[in-house]
């Protein structure tokens, strides 16, 4: 019995030795940050910024890798994919808490097939209207969606994104209606808002902000359940009129399942290490973001599970599906 005892833990002694060995000898090549969206996004943005503190942390190059399309789902289907063992997803919550409930037969399934990380920031998204458009509140812009149906258009940055699904939101609980049209990410959105191709959208203050400064754009809520720091004078869309209402953008870092838990520690203890940098957090708050104190994998993985449950309510009753 005691040479059985003695064994057993011989074993799990050397299988925990084997499980440090790895973690420490981690990374042995070129680190890819795998970010869903378009160059210049509020994702790309945070991505670059980690990127460029954590290279030389670990002691190897790290790339961001731009894929975008399908509302993300194209970018995050490329990590759950990889087999390098040394690639990263930073991810924001479209492909991963709303469009896995959106399609028929979804590429992947999040808690299968992704290990969190690191919950990293929250950004603002904020309800943004053409500089042109008679309106200078979320209460006078639902006056006039009521009293003209169907005439006033929206802006997402694709099909079952969170700028979406949020609008839908408003939708349902206003009782207006507006015509959605989705764009492939933030900035081309942005720009159509500001060219005055269409009326409204949710975005990433990060992707307005500029055009609010140039006089294109008007803001009138933010999303958030609480007021942002980097727009402390704009109302919350529920203190607007709308109690409850709460659609928070988030970034998180991801890996593939595969990757060794002690792997993912590691990763999570630099990365918020990172974020905690003051010129980080300068930078960050300069893009509109701001940042998640601390958090581990598994509040971020609650987080996941919480939000799917919730938007996929949003989805069933607006009916939006993708083919």
């Amino acid at each position: 019995m005691i040479r059985k005892n003695w064994r057993a833990f011989l074993a799990a002694a050397l299988l925990c030795a084997s499980a440090t060995v790895v973690a420490e000898t981690w990374p042995s090549r070129m680190i890819r940050i795998v970010v869903p969206t378009a160059p210049g996004s509020s994702v790309d943005i945070v991505a670059r910024l980690v990127g460029e503190k954590l290279g030389p942390m670990l002691g190897q190059t790290v790339i961001v890798e731009n894929k975008p399309g399908a509302n993300g789902t194209i970018g995050v289907d490329a990590v759950v994919n990889s087999r390098d063992g040394h690639t990263l997803l930073l991810g924001y919550n479209g492909p991963l808490t709303v469009s896995p409930s959106l399609t028929p037969k979804p590429p992947y399934n999040v808690q299968r097939d992704l290990a969190p990380i690191a919950l990293v920031v929250t950004q603002p998204n904020v309800l943004a209207v053409r500089a042109d458009l008679k309106v200078n509140s979320l209460k006078e812009l639902i006056a006039l969606a009521k009293s003209k149906p169907g005439t006033l258009d929206y802006a997402s940055v694709g099909l079952g994104s969170l700028s979406n699904l949020s609008m839908e939101l408003l939708k349902m609980q206003s009782g207006s209606y507006l015509v959605h049209i989705p764009f492939n990410g933030g900035p081309p959105a942005a720009l159509a808002l500001s060219r005055g191709d269409v009326h409204v959208m949710f975005a990433a203050l990060s992707n307005v902000q500029p055009l609010v400064k140039a006089g294109k754009v008007k803001l009138l809520a933010v999303s958030n359940a609480k007021r942002s720091a980097a727009v402390p004078d704009l109302p919350t869309v529920a203190e607007s009129g709308f109690p409850g209402f709460d659609a928070t953008t988030w970034n998180g870092f991801l890996a593939p399942a595969s990757m060794p838990a002690e792997t993912v520690a590691r990763l999570n203890k630099l990365i918020v290490q990172i974020v905690q940098m003051p010129d980080v957090q300068q930078r960050l708050a300069t893009a509109g973001a701001e940042v998640v104190h601390g958090g581990t994998p598994e509040q971020f993985g609650a987080l996941l599970k919480h939000e799917t449950a919730a938007w996929t309510k949003v989805i069933e009753r607006s009916g939006i599906k993708l083919e």
